[in-house]
């Protein structure tokens, strides 16, 4: 006797595939046409961003320099755990180095290395390689010291932020690509921009606008830098009384974002102790609260990445291992990396969201394209 064949409404299925993950999701691809066409649809995407954004799956892009290996790390799994790091392929870069991370938005990472700029969804292998920027055949493309990549939700527009200073005129020239036209486009005039910027920044996304630790030479306070990526303009955001970048130390003080709130980090390297202060709401300095206070040991130069779900911090040590502290400043892991004892700098690392969404444009490419 045959058995019946149920067959689940195709409502009730996309339901299913909404709630599963994003690895699993791409797997349901091959299972059969009809799947594969409902996947496909860039409505499903979004669909499924916006329904795991309560508890997004988390990761961490990390570059490794000798072994010019990508690897892609689960922040809400132990340290410990193999089976929470994954091997990425990036042979689509057309350089002998690995990149820069430069930004990272709705599960795409923006890297950058020479004259080379790319746009990757490192959950599903989607790739776009940006055409040159206008200052690359100038003098200007030396001074690049802002790096952003934000979105606009209003317009489903995505942008691409270059800064570089002008001396002369006491502003900042900005570039922008849009994803969607294709092309990038100067700002004539640029910002005044009365801010010293030591050393190069990757700009934080937050409520829809790119943010970098600069420094007023006019207030002479340490401030960050907020752009705004629908409005298109700048404005300031006061840190904390008393917090004072130390830079004469090769650990950056920098910005992390925890639950939607701006979270400002600040390493004493003397008293081998991080501080970490919050921003209780946005761009209300009154709201600015010393939330923990916490040693590095027992590993020198901890330098936090980010944090987890849960509220745990992660960072790198002074030899490019893995720690991770909970809210009370207590060592939960350490995972050394036998790399040697070269120091491995954030801008080798970049969290992102699991994510199927894809890029405007129709000009991006998968790894099976190249």
């Amino acid at each position: 006797m045959l058995e019946k064949i149920v067959q689940l409404p195709r409502e009730l299925i996309m339901e299913i595939l909404l709630r599963l993950p994003v690895k699993t999701v791409l797997l349901c691809k091959c299972v059969c046409k009809s799947w594969l066409s409902v996947i496909s649809n860039p409505d499903f995407a979004t669909s499924h961003f916006q329904l795991a954004a309560t508890r997004p799956t988390r990761r961490l892009l990390f570059l490794e320099t000798y072994s010019l290996e990508t690897l892609s790390i689960h922040l809400d799994a132990s340290l410990a755990n193999d089976s929470a790091y994954a091997s990425l392929n990036l042979d689509f870069l057309h350089t002998g180095s690995l990149p820069e991370v430069r930004g990272s938005c709705r599960g795409f990472i923006f890297l950058h290395y020479d004259t080379y700029f790319y746009i990757l969804n490192p959950s599903t292998g989607v790739h776009k390689h940006l055409p040159r920027p206008p200052a690359i055949d100038s003098t200007d493309y030396f001074s690049w010291l802002l790096y952003g990549f934000g979105y606009d939700s209003s317009t489903n527009h995505y942008l691409v932020v270059l800064g570089s200073r002008d001396q002369a005129s006491d502003s900042i020239n900005l570039e922008f690509f849009s994803l969607r036209a294709n092309k990038w486009k100067q700002v004539e005039g640029g910002f005044r921009f009365p801010h010293r910027i030591t050393v190069e920044r990757a700009g934080l996304l937050l409520n829809e606008a790119i943010h970098w630790l600069v420094y007023n030479y006019e207030t002479r306070r340490d401030v960050i830098l907020a752009f705004d990526v629908k409005e298109m303009r700048m404005s300031e955001i006061a840190l904390p009384d008393y917090f004072v970048v130390d830079y004469t130390s090769f650990i950056e003080d920098d910005f992390l974002v925890l639950g939607g709130l701006i979270c400002a980090w600040h390493v004493d390297v003397k008293m081998e102790t991080v501080e970490i202060w919050v921003m209780q709401e946005y761009a209300l300095h009154s709201s600015w609260t010393k939330t923990l206070v916490f040693s590095m040991h027992p590993a020198p130069y901890f330098s936090p990445i980010c944090f987890t779900n849960c509220g745990d911090i992660i960072g790198i040590d002074g030899k490019g291992g893995l720690m991770k502290f909970n809210d009370k400043g207590q060592l939960l892991e350490h995972r050394s990396h036998s790399y040697g004892k070269s120091y491995f700098r954030r801008s080798q690392m970049g969290v992102y969201t699991e994510s199927l969404l894809s890029l405007p444009g129709g000009t991006e490419q998968s790894q099976e394209d190249d």
